[in-house]
């Protein structure tokens, strides 16, 4: 509401600005558009104008842009550009919708003087029982005015203002404020000035209870210091954890000077938490109650091609952000500390990155710097060849969180080049030799574990491959189906090879620190470089990847605009010269995504051992989004329990395996309500790990929603039950626009 007592201000300000800015008469292009052919009658002797039974004035001036003024009738005085317009007038102007039924306006002098008016500039509305002014004085004079966000004849939330008045243009001062609930008052004002450029606040708050928290009521209080700066304080309890909060700042100081935010939280945590340091141990120890988090975001574009980043987030614990910033530990279980400038020029670009590590309880490699400079792809002069590079040089440390003793750190110069020759042979076929190679220096290795302990070495690779691809089409323009909506029929197809051979290197990854090392994800890795930028675990290879795409293309809606019916992308790898406990085969992969209707579509991303003649991954849904009435989404995940393939750590990147079965589904109810329900279920132990329920409510100028989540996680974890309730303006969003489906848990996150 303090947002919309700034609008009063405001709008007295842009009838100011609107109105009242000096302006030559000459300047002012203006004609009268009668709405029916003989409503138009001009005096020669008065230069008086009128016109009537329904008339346009557009009127255009190069400082404040186009204008237009509809009205019953309209008179205008040429020589000293007084306009009176009477009757169901309206006018635009710069976003500016404005109605009544009297208007005196001076196009010279730019004074007006209206009766009762109402108007509205997104997102607010209000009106006033007259408005006069003086723009040689800059001042203004508004009767009886209200605001609001609820554009109705009766708004549910408005402010009613006895008098509000405009001086310089700038300064404004309102009379008898009087905040209103429907007809009901609930806060007076008997004086208030405000002056253009000064802070504007406002406050939000969420009420709720989580098991891990008791009650809680999260606070948080935005002042708008300037149009550069903006601080929001957050003041957050908690019956079972106490007071927490701390300030945020959010600057935007232009391109070059840069924008970003300051992050703040500070409490003394009443629970006991266990360290999860001593959770593998007898040891009985416990955090530090003393708990916080500090976080600051910033980029720059300090000139053309030239961008900077910085990233820190310094943590006092490693649960801080799961069990307060849930959202931000969803997306990132372990944040990363940078600051990154990249130059980008025609053919290369040149990157340093500074990355250390802040939060010892993480996992990290840190660079110290890295400096990495890359060739693009760039044709040799009027040669066929092409050519591409990347070359880094940097400290580097690798930090074993718990375990500092396996830490080791090295300096490292990494250098690869590759000569490419890419020709199509008939029209039809793309055959794309490549030979390159890399050279790799590592200083000796700092560490106090002997496995860790590598002396200065010197690595030389070698890689030669190609890459075999075409493309296949075919047009059926009689192709027609209601079922699919489908007008029209392409099918193209796109059968690829990709070959690489790499001998086995002077220095294998066993010898070496590994800084940058394959890591097990849940899909296949490249198999081509630079795409693969494992340095470190770089080793001998001969293997094949032979790959498909099917994609079947048609035409669809009013426009008949392309639209994929299906897109199968399919690939393996053949390994010809397989390692030592690897198969002549790798795992087979699945990428495919039908939409049989532009409301419907399944998608299925899959991963099968063809060694084994087992599924691996699977992860495939299916989407309903018919109309704004209900939508829907099915999904199983599916991750296979595979020690032995995963590493002796866990059995799958994720922990242990998965088989879950997952739905989301919306349905609105009438006009004013809507409900969400958001179900997870674990198959392999017949558990219900998660089931939320949303209630939403629009209260015209306030969406309300109430929440209830229940979790029964794996792994030990207690159980947690959360209730929240959040009132949002329609007009000043307190979440982001899909934010309850994205980020369920931002209803009853700090903020």
């Amino acid at each position: 509401m303090r947002r919309g007592l700034k609008f009063l201000g405001v709008v007295g300000l842009y009838f100011s600005l609107i109105m009242g800015q000096a302006a030559q008469w000459e300047d002012t292009d203006w004609e009268i558009i009668p709405q029916r052919e003989g409503a138009f009658a001009y005096s020669p002797t008065s230069n008086i104008t009128v016109a009537y039974d329904g008339v346009m004035i557009r009127i255009r001036e190069a400082q404040l842009g186009p204008a237009s003024i509809i009205a019953d009738r309209v008179t205008v005085d040429g020589d000293s550009g007084e306009l009176l317009a009477e009757g169901n007038i309206t006018m635009h102007q710069s976003g500016l919708v404005w109605r009544g039924e009297f208007l005196q306006y001076n196009i010279q002098t730019r004074q007006i003087r209206t009766s009762s008016f109402r108007a509205g500039k997104s997102p607010f509305v209000m009106s006033s029982g007259s408005i006069q002014s003086d723009p040689a004085t800059g001042a203004y004079l508004m009767e009886d005015a209200m605001v609001s966000t609820d554009d109705d004849q009766q708004p549910a939330l408005k402010a009613e203002v006895g008098s509000l008045s405009v001086r310089d243009r700038e300064k404004v001062t309102m009379r008898n404020t009087r905040l209103m609930a429907g007809k009901t008052p609930f806060f007076y004002i008997p004086f208030l000035r405000a002056t253009q450029g000064e802070s504007s606040s406002a406050y939000q708050f969420t009420p709720g209870y989580r098991s891990r928290y008791g009650l809680f009521l999260l606070n948080e209080y935005e002042l708008n210091l300037n149009p550069q700066l903006s601080a929001t304080f957050n003041l957050d309890y908690r019956t079972a954890r106490g007071l927490a909060g701390g300030p945020d700042l959010e600057y935007d100081f232009g391109a070059e000077l840069g924008s970003g935010t300051f992050e703040s939280y500070f409490m003394s945590d009443r629970e006991k938490i266990p360290d999860p340091a001593n959770f593998a141990s007898s040891k009985e120890d416990w955090l530090n109650p003393n708990r916080y988090r500090f976080g600051w975001f910033h980029q720059a574009t300090l000139r053309p091609n030239l961008t900077a980043k910085a990233a820190f987030q310094k943590l006092s614990d490693p649960l801080m952000n799961r069990d307060f910033f849930e959202s931000f530990h969803r997306q990132n279980t372990q944040p990363r500390s940078y600051v990154e400038i990249n130059q980008q020029w025609r053919n290369a670009a040149l990157s340093i990155v500074a990355q250390p590590q802040l939060n010892t309880f993480f996992n990290r490699v840190e660079r110290l710097p890295e400096i990495k400079l890359t060739g693009l792809r760039q044709k040799l002069g009027n040669s066929p060849f092409f050519y591409e590079s990347e070359t880094t040089a940097g400290y580097f440390a690798r930090n074993f969180r718990y375990e500092r003793g396996r830490s080791f750190e090295a300096a490292r110069l990494d250098t690869f080049h590759q000569i490419l020759m890419p020709r199509t042979y008939a029209g039809w076929l793309t055959l794309t030799p490549k030979l390159g190679g890399r050279y790799g220096y590592y200083s000796n290795t700092l560490s106090s574990d002997p496995v860790q302990d590598h002396r200065e070495a010197k690595r030389y690779v070698f890689h030669a491959g190609t890459e075999i691809s075409t493309k296949l089409s075919r047009v059926d323009a009689d192709f027609r189906s209601s079922w699919l909506d489908a007008d029209g029929l392409r099918h193209v197809l796109m059968p690829s090879i990709q070959y690489v051979f790499v001998p086995e290197p002077n220095a294998r990854p066993t010898a070496l620190p590994q800084f940058d090392y394959e890591m097990p994800t849940l899909m296949m890795l490249p198999v081509d470089f630079p795409a693969f930028n494992a340095i470190d675990a770089v080793d001998a290879r001969n293997v094949m990847r032979v790959g498909l795409r099917n994609l079947f293309q048609t035409k669809r809606g009013d426009e008949r605009q392309v639209d994929s019916l299906m897109d199968w992308n399919v690939f393996a790898d053949w390994r010809l010269d397989p390692e030592p406990g690897q198969g002549a085969l790798a795992d087979f992969t699945s990428d495919l995504h039908v939409q049989p209707r532009e409301w419907w579509s399944l998608q299925s991303i899959a991963r099968y051992s063809l060694e084994e003649s087992a599924l691996r991954v699977a992860d495939q849904g299916i989407t309903f989004l018919p109309n704004n009435v209900w939508s829907m989404k099915l999904g199983h995940m599916y991750v296979r329990d595979d020690p032995e393939y995963w590493g002796e750590e866990n059995s799958t990147p994720w922990g242990t395996g998965n088989n879950a079965l997952y739905s989301r589904l919306y349905y609105r109810i009438n006009e004013n309500w809507g409900a969400r329900l958001n179900q997870h279920y674990e198959a392999s132990d017949g558990r219900l790990e998660e089931h939320a329920y949303t209630l939403y409510r629009d209260f015209r100028s306030f969406t309300g929603a109430f929440d209830l989540r229940m979790r029964n996680p794996r792994g030990g974890q207690e159980k947690d039950i959360t209730l929240s309730v959040m009132l949002s303006m329609k007009a000043f969003p307190q979440f982001g626009l899909g934010d309850d489906v994205n980020k369920p848990s931002s209803f009853y996150d700090s903020k």
